[in-house]
């Protein structure tokens, strides 16, 4: 009697590995589609952050009209033997954008093709129109606000909540360098602003070069640069029409 109960214990704890074994393959089930960064924190446990996607006309020939930015897009669910298609919409209470300031497709596709050895995600881009308009140049740092959402259909599912939707932000303007972190405001050039990264550019000779590899690998060229800029706005605080700025500029540098 106890050989058979010990013989189907063994049975079932055999049958729940199995079934937990089917639970977590990594491409199973009904597809589901999400972006690749978040749009909202994390909820817990989870810990990643909100993260925009910024584009600036700025770095584009002044007659360019339109820029297409690319978002990543994830897919879960079983391997795509053929393409899937899904939409997008816009949420206008959650952003700025206007009418005529952006273009989206009818539908959007997710390409069937083979999956990299050991990825645990099938991965995709699509990309969406941004249309430069009158209102983009007096909208400054702050930029137009565009927010997307994911829309399912018969075929795929939503993905992850905080993934559903996108938000781009684009000006005309410089955006602020990736380099420009926590380390290079208290230690280089201080809290960055439009102006001061400009003027930057604009008077001080190598300054385009600066970037997160000088910071890292020759830190002395760098704060050369830096004391460059300084001697300049001294140099100019007598300026009778901006020498009030350049000396905001300077009180604001480390």
């Amino acid at each position: 009697m106890k050989k058979g109960i010990y013989f189907i214990f063994v049975a079932f704890v055999v049958l729940i590995v199995a079934c937990n074994k089917d639970d977590i393959k990594v491409f199973n089930g009904k597809y589901q589609v999400y972006f690749d960064k978040f749009y909202m924190n994390a909820l817990s446990p989870g810990k990643e952050q909100a993260d925009t996607t910024r584009v600036s006309f700025f770095f584009y020939p002044e007659d360019t009209e339109s820029i297409k930015v690319k978002l990543a897009v994830q897919l879960s669910g079983s391997m795509l033997t053929s393409d899937l298609h899904f939409g997008l919409k816009v949420i206008p209470d959650a952003g700025t954008a206007q009418a005529g300031e952006y273009s989206l497709e009818d539908q959007y596709t997710f390409h069937a093709r083979p999956v990299p050895e050991g990825d645990k995600e099938i991965r995709d881009t699509i990309e969406v129109t941004l249309n430069k308009s009158d209102r983009l140049v007096e909208m400054g740092e702050e930029g137009i606000r565009l927010v997307l959402e994911l829309v399912p259909n018969e075929n795929v599912d939503l993905g992850q909540y905080e993934r559903r939707r996108a938000v781009i932000v684009w000006t005309n303007v410089e955006a602020k360098p990736e380099w420009w972190d926590y380390e290079v405001q208290y230690a280089l050039l201080g809290e960055y602003s439009y102006e001061k990264y400009k003027l930057f550019l604009e008077v001080v000779e190598g300054a385009s070069e600066l970037n997160g590899e000088m910071i890292k690998e020759s830190p002395a060229k760098a704060i050369d640069l830096v004391n460059q800029f300084k001697k300049w706005l001294n140099d100019h605080l007598g300026d009778p029409d901006k020498g009030e700025e350049y000396q905001r500029i300077l009180d604001s540098l480390i």
